[in-house]
Parts: structure tokens; sequence; C-alpha cells
């Protein structure tokens, strides 16, 4: 099975991790996405990978040992005696319940690791857990990935808004006195403390976001209809590049500006030839406004509530929303980048790590994290 992977790597690493001499490996695997990084004494791979799971269930064990196979065969073979795992793809509608998928995915994950690797879940209780545990008390591991980047972040930064905007989601994340203390803890109660917003940068549809856009001088309703996706507007107004964009188009064309056009058109069951460039890009802007806006609400609401006066700290894809979020609200803001490269020593090479870690936030977390667990509990032996 051939996929197209996007893989970076460097000869760092960080300044913990290189003291132990702890090779990890850290996954998230989501519902559209999964993601792993290896974090060794030889440096740092990474690896993200589409992969729409409600499509293609059976599948997963290939994807994840073809993953695996990448980062061993990447340069020297990788060699690691332990992997950790954040887990998000549970809520897709593949399984039918949420244990199902949990279970689901630690049988592929299990399934294509060496006998001689211990696998450790994380929990949105902020600490790893063993697959037993993680099969008994699914709803402890399920969509606990925003808790391993935050735990990561409140080291650096003990006074901010972790915000994480990826292909279909947001999480907005207080951190205050070095302590995550976010209100919600599972998917529903995050989304009602507004915590977790079901929008994202590349896979949201635009019905979801508006229920109208200027046109010819009205306002016209939109067609609640799967016509284009918010990608789209930022493939059109230059935010995102067409070699970033991991999520599918609407129409199955390929994912760039003149295409995102005619896909924007048919939101007002228009098309291309009845609308011109200057009266999509006015409805592209009106949409991306509100998407701004809704991102930007969320976070005044959270702000307000834990009475942080921290940075904004930008993470994922969608970072570049984050920033427009801040300057609406007038806060400071942050990237992940910058945090975790002061993490990883901020000199040299080691200050790549936080351009790498980004990329895939929840894995690397996971890695740096089960990292220093494992290293821990190997001076305790020594000890």
């Amino acid at each position: 099975m051939k996929r197209k992977n996007n893989t970076t790597g460097s000869p760092s690493a960080s300044s913990g991790q290189a003291r132990s001499g702890q090779a990890v490996i850290g996954w998230d695997i989501g519902g559209a996405n999964i993601k792993a990084v290896y974090l060794g004494p030889d440096g740092v791979r990474v690896i993200q990978l589409p992969f729409p799971i409600w499509k293609a269930r059976d599948d997963l064990e290939a994807v994840l040992a073809e993953i695996l196979h990448t980062i061993r065969s990447d340069g020297q073979e990788a060699i690691f005696s332990c992997a950790g795992v954040t887990i998000t793809a549970e809520l897709s509608d593949a399984f039918r319940s949420k244990r199902e998928g949990i279970h689901f995915v630690l049988d592929a994950l299990q399934a294509i690791l060496p006998e001689n690797v211990s696998l450790h879940v994380f929990g949105s209780d902020g600490r790893f857990h063993d697959p037993q545990t993680a099969r008994d008390y699914p709803l402890l591991v399920a969509a606990a990935n925003w808790m391993a980047t935050a735990t990561l972040v409140a080291r650096q930064c003990e006074n901010c808004v972790l915000v994480d905007i990826g292909s279909t989601t947001t999480d907005v994340i207080p951190i205050a006195g070095g302590e995550v203390v976010a209100r919600g803890r599972d998917d529903p109660s995050r989304l009602i403390h507004g915590e977790l917003l079901y929008t994202g940068a590349q896979r949201s549809n635009i019905c979801a976001i508006v229920q109208r856009v200027p046109l010819w001088g009205y306002w016209c309703p939109v067609s609640a209809e799967y016509f284009a996706t918010i990608q789209d507007v930022y493939l059109l107004l230059g935010d995102l590049a067409p070699e970033v964009c991991s999520s599918p188009t609407a129409d199955g064309r390929p994912a760039t500006a003149p295409f995102a056009a005619e896909r924007l058109a048919r939101v007002v069951c228009a098309d291309a030839e009845m609308l011109n460039a200057d009266e999509i890009e006015a409805m592209a802007r009106y949409v991306a406004m509100q998407h701004s806006s809704q991102i930007a609400g969320a976070i005044a609401q959270v702000r307000a509530r834990q009475d942080i006066s921290g940075p904004l700290i930008a993470s994922g894809a969608g970072a570049f929303l984050v920033w427009s979020a801040a300057e609406q609200l007038g806060v400071p803001c942050q990237s992940l980048h910058d945090a975790l490269g002061r993490q990883a020593g901020a000199e040299g090479e080691d200050a790549a790590l936080g351009s790498e870690a980004s990329i895939a936030a929840p894995a690397y977390a996971v890695a740096v994290l089960l990292s220093e667990e494992a290293a821990c509990g190997r001076r305790q032996r020594d000890v």
C-alpha cells in the first residue's frame, strides 16, 4: 500500500531526551490523520499521513505498519523500547461506540509493534496508562491529545491559552500557575465549556460556519450541501498553500485556488461563470471573518473565565487563525515553535525541534513525556 508521507528529520535531539538516551515513538491516531514522531539519540523523525478511518478502517493496521517501516528505515535503523499514543479516532462513526474505537485502534497498534516494545496510552488525566487499563476505561484515554500538548507547554508558559487548530477541530486550553486548568475532560464537556470547537482550518463545511454571505448587494443564504469547505476559503485567500492541504476537497478536484473558487460559487447555487472573481473573493473574505470571530469568541470566553492574562500559544495547521484571533482580541500571541524551542534549548540546531514539533504537536509531546518518564524509571532502577 503506497501513500504519500510528509516526513521531516533533524540531527538534533532535545536536551532531556539526549541525556537519557531513550528512544521512543509518539503516535497521535485521529479520525482523519495519523501522526508519528520518533525521538532518539540520533535525532527526530516526524511523519503525518491523511487517513480517513471511516472510509477504510480495516486498512489501519497496514497504514500503521507502513509508517513504522518508514520511521525505522529513514536513515539509521531506529531502535526503540517504548511507544506512547493518544487516540481521537474513536469518535468516528466507523465505530458504534468510543469503547469499540479505542479497542480497535489498540488492537491495530499492538499488532504492528515489536513484542519487546511497551505501549503506553496517554489519558485526559495527564498520565500514561497500560493498554489493559485503556481498554477497561476507554473514556479515560479517548481524545486526550490536547492534554499531552498542554502538559508540555505548561512547563514553559505558566499563564497562557494554548490554541491548537488542526484540519477539523480547535482546542482552547487554559494554563494557569503552570497547570492545565481546563474544565472539560471529555468531548461533550469540552464543547460545553468552549474548550473544544468542532471547526478547523480545512475540513469544516461552509454551511457549518455561516448561514448567509454577501452577494450582489444582498444577503444570500448558503446551501446546506457539501459543496465547499473552509479549506477552499483559505486556498483562495492565500492563507493555505496547496501542498499543505491534507483534506480531500468536496468535489474531488485539486486543492488549488481556481478550483476552490468554483467550489465556493456552488455554495450559493451558482458557478464560476455566473459569478466573477471579486464576488467570489468577497464571499470568501466574509466567511473567513466569521470563522475567525467564532474562534476569537471561544478564546475570549476561556481567558475571562480563568482570568488568564498571558499570551496565546498558536499551534497546528491552522496556527495562522490563532494569530488572526489574537489581533481581534488585542492579546499577545506566540508560536508553539518558540515555546517548544525553548524547551529544547533554543540554541543552534536544538531550536529546530520547535518547528518539527508544531507539525505533529500531540505526537511530539507524547514522545517527550514518555522519554522522560522512561529515563526517570531507569534512573530509579539504577539507584
